[in-house]
C-alpha cells in the first residue's frame, strides 16, 4: 500500500500496523463486552511501499470477542460467576476494507462491515442472536510529508475522516422462550450487539512512525468515532418490564445512549530473524467508550469504561498479499460512570469485558498502472526492446573475463564528482539501483554486509541510481537502511541501459583490478548474495592489490541520448512482486 519499496520482511512488520484498525466502526461496549468496532484504516505505514495513485487494496478482517468478565469501576465482580448470573456475549465482526490511492499522498476508503453475536444470562433458558449488516463508512485520509520526500522513509503521519453511515439495525428482536414450555415473546437483545449504532457521526482517525533503524519500527495511531449524541427514541431493556419502558429518571436512562468511542495504540514492529516475509510486532491497546460525547448531550444509559491490551502480533507478505494475525490480552479493565449515573447518583449496574481480543486479516494488493510500469519494464522499453528490434540479444548472464567496464563520471549527493577510477580497488563492486526497487532492498543489505566484511582485505564498492527522479530519496533511504557503501548520481537511464547493458536492477558488475569484468548479473533471486559472496572472496584470493593509477580507459562522462518518461517499464529483477 505505499511507494516506497522496502524489503518483505519489513513490508510484513508493517502490514500489522492496520490489522486492528480493519473492522466496523463502533464499540460494543456492555453487558456484553468492551471491544472497539472501530479502527484507523491504515494505508500502511513507516515508509513500506507507499501506494501509487492509482493502486488499490482490498482487506478482509475478522475479530472476535467473548466476554463474560464482570467489572464494577475497576473491580472484578466474582459474585457474578458464583451465582450463576454472568451475562455471557459472543461477538464476531467480519469487514471489507476498500482502499483507492489518489494521489501520492490522498487515498479514499470504504469499509462494508458484517456483526454476528450472542448473548445471554448464565443461567438463562435462552440465547439471544443478532447478526446482520453493520454500519458503513466512507471518508479520505492524507500522509502529512509527501511520500516523495527523501524523510518518507524515516517517518511520517497520516490523518484522515470517515462519514459513519447508520444503515445497520440497532432494534433486531428475537421471539423465544424465556423458560422451558413457556409462550415465545419478542426480546429485543442488548444494544451492545446489535449490528447498527443507529446514528450519524464522524470517524477521525491518525497514525504515525518513526524508523528507529535495522528495521525497527515505533508506531502510534488511533481513532475517535465522533456521534451525535443525546439517546435514542425507544426504551431500553435495563431495568424495563416487558409491559412498558421503565420509570423516568433525571439522566433519562430508560433510553439508550447514542455514544462516541475510541481506540488508541503504540506499539513496535520488527522483521522476524531467517524467514523471509515475516514480521512481528507487539502493540499495546487502549479502547473503550468515554463518559461524555464531543458533541451533544451525554444523558441516556450506556456502560462508559475501557479495555487495554498487550497485543503481540505477526504479519506474512508474499508478493501483493499479505495474511495477519494476533491475539490481545485484556490487562486492565474499568466500567466508568457515565453523566447519567453521575447526575441520579447511582451506578446502575457493570459491564462483561474480554479476556482476550482475536483478530485476522488477508490484504490484498492491485497495482494500478502506474505500479505496474515500475514493476515490470522501465529500462526493458528503452534499452532491451530497442537492441531486439535491431535484432540484438539482450545480455542475461555474466560477461567474459575480457570485457571491459566504461568507465563513468558522476556525482556524489553531496555534489563532489567521482569518476570509477575514485573506487579503483584489488576488486571492484558496481551495483545499478533505484530506491524504490523492491529487489534492490532485498539485495543491497546483503551486499552491505559483504562490504563490511571485505573492505579491508580489498574490495570497494560504489552504487549508481539510475532514476534521477528519485535522487533526492536517497539521503532518507541510506539513513533508513544504515547503508554507508557510496552512491553516485546523474545518470542517465537511457545512457546506462545502453552503455552497461541492464535489463533488470540490481544490476551487479565485479570488477578486477583493471576495470576488466569478472562477474555481471542482473535482477535478483533467493540465493544469488551467496553466489556473489564467493565470486568476490574467490577474486580476492586470487588476484593482488592493483596499484593507485590502476590502467582503467579514460574516463568519460555519460552522454544521455533522451529522457524517458516516467511511465516507461521497467524490470525490477527476476521474483515476486514486493
Amino acid at each position: 500500500m505505499r511507494r516506497v519499496y522496502l524489503s518483505l520482511g519489513r513490508i510484513a512488520v508493517l502490514a500489522l500496523l492496520s490489522l486492528g484498525s480493519l473492522m466496523p466502526v463502533r464499540v460494543a461496549l456492555a453487558q456484553g463486552c468492551i471491544i472497539s468496532r472501530s479502527g484507523l484504516e491504515s494505508d500502511g505505514s513507516a515508509g513500506a511501499a507507499y501506494l501509487l495513485p492509482g493502486d488499490w487494496t482490498a482487506t478482509v478482517g475478522f475479530r472476535h470477542v467473548y466476554s463474560h468478565v464482570h467489572f464494577s469501576g475497576p473491580t472484578e465482580n466474582f459474585s457474578r460467576a458464583q451465582l450463576g448470573t454472568e451475562v455471557q456475549s459472543k461477538t464476531n465482526l467480519d469487514d471489507l476494507v476498500v482502499n483507492y490511492q489518489l494521489t501520492n499522498r490522498v487515498s479514499l476508503t470504504g469499509t462494508l462491515p458484517f456483526l454476528y453475536a450472542s448473548r445471554r444470562l448464565q443461567s438463562q433458558y435462552a440465547t439471544l442472536h443478532t447478526s446482520g449488516l453493520s454500519d458503513l463508512s466512507v471518508g479520505a485520509q492524507t500522509w502529512i510529508r509527501s511520500p516523495k520526500s527523501e524523510r518518507a522513509a524515516a517517518n511520517n503521519a497520516q490523518i484522515g475522516f470517515s462519514l459513519l453511515i447508520p444503515s445497520g439495525a440497532d432494534r433486531q428482536n428475537n421471539v423465544v422462550a424465556t423458560t422451558f414450555g413457556a409462550t415465545p415473546t419478542t426480546q429485543y437483545p442488548d444494544y451492545s450487539v446489535q449490528p447498527g449504532g443507529g446514528a450519524w457521526g464522524g470517524i477521525m482517525s491518525w497514525q504515525a512512525f518513526q524508523n528507529l533503524g535495522n528495521d525497527t519500527i515505533a508506531f502510534f495511531g488511533g481513532n475517535y468515532v465522533m456521534t451525535q449524541g443525546g439517546y435514542h427514541d425507544f426504551w431500553t431493556s435495563h431495568g424495563g418490564t416487558s409491559n412498558g419502558p421503565p420509570a423516568a429518571t433525571a439522566g433519562m436512562t430508560q433510553f439508550d445512549a447514542i455514544q462516541d468511542q475510541y481506540l488508541l495504540e503504540v506499539g513496535v514492529s520488527h522483521p522476524a530473524p531467517k524467514i523471509k516475509g515475516l514480521g512481528l510486532s507487539l502493540t499495546v491497546r487502549d479502547e473503550g467508550v468515554p463518559a461524555r460525547n464531543l458533541i451533544g448531550n451525554d444523558l441516556g444509559f450506556k456502560r462508559p469504561g475501557f479495555g487495554i491490551a498487550l497485543t503481540p502480533g505477526l504479519a506474512y507478505t508474499r508478493g501483493n498479499s499479505s495474511l495477519q494475525f494476533s491475539v490481545g490480552k485484556v490487562l486492565i479493565r474499568d466500567r466508568t460512570k457515565s453523566v447519567a449515573e453521575q447526575i441520579n447518583g447511582a451506578h446502575e449496574g457493570d459491564a462483561a469485558f474480554a479476556n482476550y481480543v482475536w483478530m485476522a486479516a488477508y490484504t490484498l494488493r492491485m497495482p494500478g498502472r502506474k505500479s505496474a510500469d515500475l514493476a515490470q519494464a522501465r529500462l526493458h522499453a528503452s534499452g532491451v526492446a530497442r537492441a531486439m528490434s535491431d535484432g540484438a540479444v539482450p545480455n542475461h548472464g555474466p560477461q567474459n573475463a575480457n570485457d571491459g567496464f566504461k568507465p563513468f563520471s558522476l556525482k556524489t549527493m553531496d555534489g563532489q564528482k567521482k569518476t570509477l577510477r575514485d573506487f579503483s580497488n584489488k576488486v571492484t563492486l558496481v551495483t545499478f539501483f533505484f530506491p524504490r526497487c523492491p529487489y534492490c532492498n532485498v539485495e543491497l543489505p546483503e551486499i552491505q554486509k559483504m562490504y563490511d566484511r571485505y573492505k579491508e582485505k580489498g574490495l570497494s564498492a560504489v552504487w549508481i541510481n539510475v532514476l534521477p527522479e528519485e535522487d533526492k530519496l536517497i539521503p532518507g533511504w541510506q539513513v533508513a537502511k544504515n547503508f554507508t557503501v557510496p552512491v553516485l548520481i546523474g545518470a542517465s537511464q537511457d545512457a546506462v541501459q545502453r552503455d552497461y547493458r541492464i535489463d533488470s536492477t540490481p544490476a551487479t558488475y565485479l570488477l578486477d583490478g583493471d576495470g576488466r569484468v569478472l562477474f555481471h548479473a542482473d535482477g535478483y533471486k533467493s540465493g544469488d548474495e551467496k553466489t556473489l559472496e564467493e565470486k568476490i572472496a574467490t577474486a580476492l584470493d586470487a588476484g593482488s592489490p592493483a596499484p593507485a593509477t590502476a590502467s582503467l580507459a579514460p574516463c568519460q562522462p555519460s552522454q544521455p541520448s533522451f529522457r524517458l518518461p516516467r511511465s516507461t517499464p521497467f524490470v525490477i529483477g527476476s521474483g515476486l512482486m514486493q
